[in-house]
C-alpha cells in the first residue's frame, strides 16, 4: 500500500471532468488521445496554481479506472472504483507532494525511491496506477535523477502526471520525457461568476479578488474579500504617506513591511491594481475593468488631480521590485530603493 499523510498520499474527492471549469482544449486532448490508444505515459502539466491543474489528474485518474463510464469518457461518480476515488481511499491514485521536516519544503528520493518500488507491481485495484507529483520544481535533485529511470522505462498500465508552474525550475531530461499541456489562467468573468455563485459576493468584491488572483480560482476561493480590504486601506494610506513623508519614514515602512513576507506581496499587488487602475482611467476604461471597483469613485478624484506619468513609474518601479524579489534580492533594501522611488515621484508630482 502507498504511504499516507505528506509523504506519498491517496487523492482527495474527485473533480470529474464534466466539473471542471475553463480547460476545454486540455480536456479535448486527453479524450482525443485516449479515444486513438495515444494517452502517453508521463505529462507535465503546466501553469498557475488553482486554474485545475490536480482537478484534471484526478479526473483522469478517476475515468481511467472507471469501470462504467459515462459519455464523452468520463467517470460514472458510481461504481466501486469511482466511490473510493471520492473517499480517497483508492489504492492507485497517489499524490507526492512536498515533505519539511523542519526545512525547505521538497520531494525528496525517498518518496520517488517508494513509488518506484510500487511500480514493480500490476496496478493493485486491475486498472491504472496513476500519480501526480506536485509542485514537480520542489524534487530534489536526486529525487529528480530517480524519476528519470522510471520516466525511461515506464511500466504497463501506470500514467505519472507532474504538475509545475513552468519548465524553468524542471531537468530538461525531465520535460523532453513528457508531454506537455499547458493550462491557461481562466476568464475573469467565469471566476466571477464562480465567486458570485459559491461564497455569494458582490460583483465588485468578487471581481477584487479575481484582479488579484490572475485567473485561479482557486486562489480566489481561498482570498478573504474583508481581510485584503483592510489591507488595501492601509497599501492606499502608506502610499499617500510615501509621497508626503521624510526619507527617514520611508525607510521605516521598509523595515515594518520586511518581516512579512505575504504583507510586501500583498502590497506589491494592490500597489500596481491602484496604478493600473488610474492609467485604465485616464484612457477611458469603463469602471468595470477596474481591480477595485468599489473604490471607483475615489480613483476618480484621483485621477482628476494626478499625472498618468507618475502613475506609470510607480507601477513600473513596483513591477522591478517584484522580479529583485522574486529573484531573492534583499528585501529590506528592495524596499528601502521602492520606497525611495515612490516618493521621489510623489514629490516631484507635489512640486509641478
Amino acid at each position: 500500500m502507498a504511504k499516507t499523510g505528506s509523504d506519498i498520499s491517496s487523492g482527495q474527492s474527485p473533480m470529474f471532468f464534466r466539473d471542471i471549469l475553463g480547460q476545454e482544449r486540455v480536456l479535448g486532448h486527453l479524450r482525443a488521445a485516449w479515444k486513438g490508444g495515444r494517452l502517453a505515459h508521463a505529462y507535465l502539466f503546466l501553469g498557475p496554481e488553482g486554474v485545475g491543474r490536480e482537478s484534471v489528474a484526478r479526473a483522469l485518474a478517476a475515468a481511467l479506472n472507471c469501470t462504467q463510464p459515462a459519455a464523452e469518457w468520463d467517470a460514472c461518480g458510481e461504481c466501486p472504483s469511482c466511490k473510493r476515488m471520492a473517499a480517497g481511499t483508492h489504492a492507485d491514485f497517489l499524490v507526492i507532494r512536498p515533505t519539511s521536516e523542519h526545512r525547505q519544503p521538497q520531494i525528496k528520493i525517498g518518496q520517488i525511491r517508494e513509488f518506484r518500488r510500487l511500480t514493480a507491481y500490476p496496478p493493485m485495484e486491475g486498472g491504472w496506477r496513476v500519480a501526480l507529483i506536485k509542485p514537480a520544481e520542489d524534487m530534489q535533485p536526486e529525487a529528480a535523477n530517480a524519476l528519470l529511470k522510471t520516466l525511461e522505462e515506464p511500466p504497463e498500465r501506470h500514467l505519472l502526471i507532474l504538475a509545475a508552474g513552468s519548465e524553468a525550475g524542471l531537468y530538461q531530461t525531465i520535460v523532453s520525457r513528457c508531454q506537455k499541456l499547458s493550462f491557461s489562467p481562466l476568464p475573469s468573468a467565469l471566476v466571477i461568476r464562480e465567486l458570485q455563485a459559491r461564497r455569494g459576493l458582490s460583483r465588485e468584491a468578487a471581481g477584487f479578488l479575481t484582479a488579484l488572483s490572475g485567473g485561479s480560482l482557486g486562489r480566489a476561493l481561498a482570498l478573504n474579500p474583508e481581510e485584503l480590504a483592510e489591507q488595501r486601506r492601509q497599501v492606499f494610506a502608506d502610499l499617500e504617506k510615501m509621497a508626503r513623508g521624510s526619507a527617514t519614514a520611508v525607510l521605516d515602512w521598509a523595515k515594518r513591511l520586511a518581516k512579512n513576507k505575504q504583507e510586501v506581496d500583498n502590497f506589491l499587488l494592490l500597489a500596481q491594481m491602484r496604478y493600473r487602475d488610474l492609467l485604465l482611467l485616464e484612457c477611458g476604461a469603463a469602471s468595470g475593468l477596474l481591480a477595485h471597483q468599489d473604490c471607483a469613485a475615489d480613483l476618480e478624484k484621483e485621477k482628476a488631480r494626478g499625472n498618468p506619468e507618475i502613475w506609470f513609474a510607480s507601477f513600473a518601479a513596483l513591477a522591478a521590485a517584484h522580479r529583485q524579489l522574486q529573484a531573492n534580492l534583499n528585501p529590506q533594501l528592495t524596499l528601502d530603493i521602492l520606497g525611495l522611488r515612490l516618493q521621489h515621484q510623489g514629490v516631484s508630482h507635489e512640486s509641478r
